[in-house]
């Protein structure tokens, strides 16, 4: 392998990694905050990939597609909390209730796929580039030539995860998430609403889902079924990190892309699976993720 083979193989594995942070940042502040996994934040994703090709191609600006993505999947994160999940909080007296989450959000994802496939069929479809003039537009880093969109994806989704870092840390309603995610019970006591909470857990979790789309609508296909294929790799990542660490999905994310950049480029038949496949190695190895603590889970 050549040295510019090395470096364009890199940059593109960091680009995927970082959308898989964005992905699997969404499943981590959901768990975090209500011990729930929303198993389709990848359908999200590819809505909002899906949302803003339509809106790029209608001639809207960037800006304005940002926006009007960012808004109607922060509608839809609050109508899956409203639905799908509080009605959940009331059955889990009754058998499998506390479950039933997961075929609840598994639904929805279901219905997300199916009603792109009614609006833009079932065909892949490639979505306009949002920084550059054509998709080609390609620039040497050491010799590589380099697509501009996944030099700038990479900046902007690492910009994203560390601006929502400071909000998790910093902000009020951060400290609020942690609190919720000790005790509800406690966090009621001392004067936080904790429903509000949730709802602004699965509000950001959308809208973390709403970037990544538009940010990798321009380096992917865009077809019905990558949701689920996102929200497995994420979920993969989060795992591999370790569920409470942030930090660790972040470098979990970068890891698994670039082993799943590097692999395709040793099979490309195969590629997607080596990284899976090491995920579920160093799992048995060490099940709370590489940066995960091994301690009983008190909430």
């Amino acid at each position: 392998m050549s040295a510019a083979n090395f470096v364009q193989l890199l940059l593109s594995g960091l680009a995927m990694g970082a959308i898989y942070a964005l992905t699997a940042t969404g499943l981590f502040i959901a768990h975090l905050a209500t011990t729930r996994l929303n198993f389709g934040q990848g359908d999200f994703l590819m809505f909002a990939a899906y949302l803003s090709m339509a809106l790029l191609l209608a001639g809207v600006p960037v800006l304005l597609v940002m926006v009007v993505v960012l808004v109607v999947l922060a509608l839809m994160g609050w109508g899956l909390e409203r639905f799908a999940i509080r009605p959940l909080d009331r059955m889990r007296a009754l058998v499998g209730g506390q479950y039933s989450w997961v075929l609840t959000t598994m639904g929805v994802a279901l219905i997300i796929q199916n009603v792109v496939t009614l609006l833009w069929g079932k065909s892949s479809q490639y979505s306009p580039p949002l920084f550059s003039a054509n998709r080609q537009n390609v620039v040497q880093v050491f010799g590589a030539g380099v697509f501009v969109e996944e030099l700038l994806v990479i900046v902007a989704a690492l910009a994203v995860i560390l601006l929502f870092y400071a909000l998790l840390y910093r902000t009020r309603q951060g400290r609020a998430i942690y609190a919720v995610a000790f005790s509800p019970d406690t966090a009621a006591l001392l004067g936080i609403d904790v429903r509000r909470t949730v709802v602004l857990v699965f509000v950001m979790a959308s809208v973390l889902a709403a970037i990544s789309g538009v940010l990798v609508g321009p380096i992917v296909t865009v077809q019905p079924h990558m949701g689920l294929v996102f929200t497995v790799k994420a979920f993969a990542v989060a795992s591999l990190g370790g569920f409470a660490n942030p930090l660790g999905v972040l470098v979990g994310a970068i890891l698994f892309g670039v082993a799943e950049s590097f692999s395709n480029y040793v099979n490309s038949a195969f590629g997607d699976l080596y990284p899976l496949l090491l995920v579920m190695a160093l799992l048995v190895i060490k099940p709370s993720g590489l940066f995960g603590e091994a301690k009983t889970d008190v909430r």
